[in-house]
């Protein structure tokens, strides 16, 4: 079993890399196994991810601070080692294909890098009342998820969830011990680049039904093209 941030390292590689678009998946498995495949999309595929990684956690190279490029350099190195089979099964949309991927990209990444989480900043969430939120944000008891939410990692059931809108990706939420709590639930926005009017990235809740609700609202917010007020 992977340490907490191994954990982490793989549940955020497998948000990133499984929020790229359709055209990009099939451009980087292609139509059949070794059949037009474009590598040239691997770049792009990498670039994303690094942001998303580096925003997420402090990762280092060599002792020093890792720069975005060099962390996108190391990811393209992981996913063109990826068979051109395995590479294939990920356009069928194959849990497993998928967990094969982040693991080998997760442990090319853990050969040259060192990962740790980022010490929080108060970037993500503003001053409130509790967690981040004003007492009106708050999830109440009655209110459930509306989107369709699925095991992230099928050998992990009950932790670790990836929920949707239609085919639309909104977010993950996955339980893990950071603080010493066994009920303290993360949850991470699956943020296609557009602004955030507002609304934090990712954050936790004390459910996994909190947690869910809490991706949920921000997703619908976001789509209706509505800013977070905190004022009041």
């Amino acid at each position: 079993m992977q340490d907490d941030i191994g954990t982490l390292l793989r549940s955020f590689l497998n948000t990133t890399l499984r929020r790229q678009t359709q055209r990009r998946i099939r451009d980087f498995g292609g139509y059949e196994i070794g059949k037009r495949r474009k590598p040239e999309v691997i770049d792009a595929i990498a670039a994303d991810a690094a942001d998303f990684l580096c925003t997420s956690l402090d990762i280092k190279a060599n002792g020093r601070p890792a720069t975005r490029e060099g962390v996108a350099f190391a990811i393209a190195q992981a996913l063109r080692n990826v068979s051109d089979e395995l590479a294939y099964r990920l356009t069928w949309r194959d849990d497993q294909a998928w967990r094969d991927v982040c693991e080998s990209v997760a442990v090319f990444l853990e050969g040259c890098l060192a990962f740790d989480r980022k010490p929080y900043d108060g970037s993500l969430t503003a001053r409130s009342d509790y967690n981040g939120w004003k007492s009106w944000e708050m999830i109440i008891s009655g209110e459930r998820p509306r989107g369709k939410w699925r095991h992230a990692w099928k050998e992990k059931p009950g932790d670790d969830f990836i929920g949707f809108d239609g085919e639309t990706c909104m977010g993950r939420i996955f339980k893990i011990d950071l603080t010493g709590s066994d009920e303290r639930w993360y949850w991470l926005m699956a943020a296609d680049g557009s602004p955030r009017l507002g609304w934090p990235a990712a954050g936790y809740e004390a459910s996994a039904r909190s947690a869910a609700c809490r991706v949920e609202r921000i997703y619908f917010a976001l789509v209706a093209g509505e800013g977070r007020v905190v004022s009041g």
